[in-house]
């Protein structure tokens, strides 16, 4: 917001282009969850849970054809 940089929903078009990021952020929130930097527990299972909640929602987003790597992040 502060940058002026207006929000709007991706192109269908665009999505090839925007997932490689998308499924990088949730291998990264799972990778976190596993083995946490910072804090008590070790394993934070609520980052696990919704890493794997956001993979699933992938495939079932761009299902029929999913990107093979959100499968493989399952």
């Amino acid at each position: 917001r502060d940058a002026g940089i207006p929000y709007k929903v991706p192109e269908t078009s665009d999505m090839s282009g925007r997932i490689d990021a998308v499924l990088t952020v949730i291998y990264l929130i799972f990778n976190e969850g596993y083995a946490s930097t910072h804090g008590e527990p070790l394993v934070r299972a609520d980052l696990c849970a919704e890493a794997i909640r956001l993979a699933r929602l992938i495939r079932l987003l761009m299902a029929p054809y999913p990107p093979e790597e959100a499968t493989g992040l399952l």
